[in-house]
């Protein structure tokens, strides 16, 4: 006969229960929760997916509500546009001629302009180029006879500027008054002893004081001199003469020139 012993059975059937009370809150107590919160999590996902198809949808056939409103309205634009291209039509013709001719004559305006730059630019330089080959020829044959005769002119302007203006005397006179008058003289060709006593005396003369004078070789000049006493500046150079008949040669041929075109 099977020898059962209760209480044993007991015993373990009570350590059963602990065991199972005991996984329950480890383990799938914490199971169960994970499962129940990543459910959750797609539900959630499942709605906002929803929401977000709902809102597409509405997005979708705004768009189209959009669309369709404006190309309701570029064929109310094209047909506006058709009808005042259809109104306006000659009268953009007219506009067109007034333009055309309004270019044009701006178009021979600027032909007669670039006409007038190119024989201005051409009388420049034939003028430039007459006068530097006169230059080189006077250099050439006689520049001490040339030098020596504007130095002396030169003296001969300036006791001619004390007998005629001593308003522009004075005035330089008082400009030196708290200077040491210096003489700054640049000379085409070195200065001989007497021309400088000359030009000493001159310009002394001038001042109302004993002036010392500084001579500085300038080739530039072609011949003559350029002076300096303070302010006052007289520049008695070949260079200088043919650039004032440059001048008042290009001038009177200007004027033949607006002479011509006015005819």
């Amino acid at each position: 006969m099977l020898d059962i012993n209760i209480t044993t059975i007991l015993f373990q059937f009570i350590n059963f229960i602990i065991l199972a009370v005991t996984l329950y809150f480890l383990m799938f107590k914490k199971i169960i929760s994970g499962v129940q919160q990543r459910k959750e999590k797609l539900e959630e996902i499942e709605q906002a997916a929803i929401r977000n198809f709902e809102e597409s949808e509405k997005a979708k056939i705004d768009l189209q509500k959009q669309i369709e409103n404006a190309q309701a309205l570029i064929d109310g634009r094209i047909s506006q546009a058709k009808s005042e291209l259809e109104v306006s039509r000659y009268q953009i013709i007219d506009a067109t001629k007034i333009e055309a001719e309004k270019i044009i004559k701006q178009a021979l305006g600027s032909a007669k302009l670039e006409q007038k730059l190119s024989i201005e630019k051409f009388n420049d330089e034939l003028t430039t180029s007459i006068l530097e080959i006169v230059k080189q020829i006077l250099f050439k044959h006689s520049p001490d006879v040339i030098h020596n005769g504007l130095v002396e002119q030169t003296n001969k302007r300036i006791w001619e500027l004390g007998k005629k203006e001593m308003d522009r005397v004075e005035t330089i006179r008082r400009s030196l008054k708290d200077r040491e008058p210096t003489l700054s003289v640049e000379t085409a060709f070195p200065l001989s002893k007497e021309q400088q006593a000359n030009i000493v005396r001159t310009f002394s003369a001038l001042a109302d004081k004993n002036v010392k004078i500084d001579t500085i070789l300038n080739k530039d000049l072609g011949s003559g001199v350029r002076i300096r006493l303070g302010d006052f500046i007289i520049n008695n150079s070949l260079d200088t003469l043919l650039t004032e008949i440059k001048k008042e040669a290009s001038f009177e041929v200007n004027n033949l020139i607006e002479k011509n075109n006015e005819k």
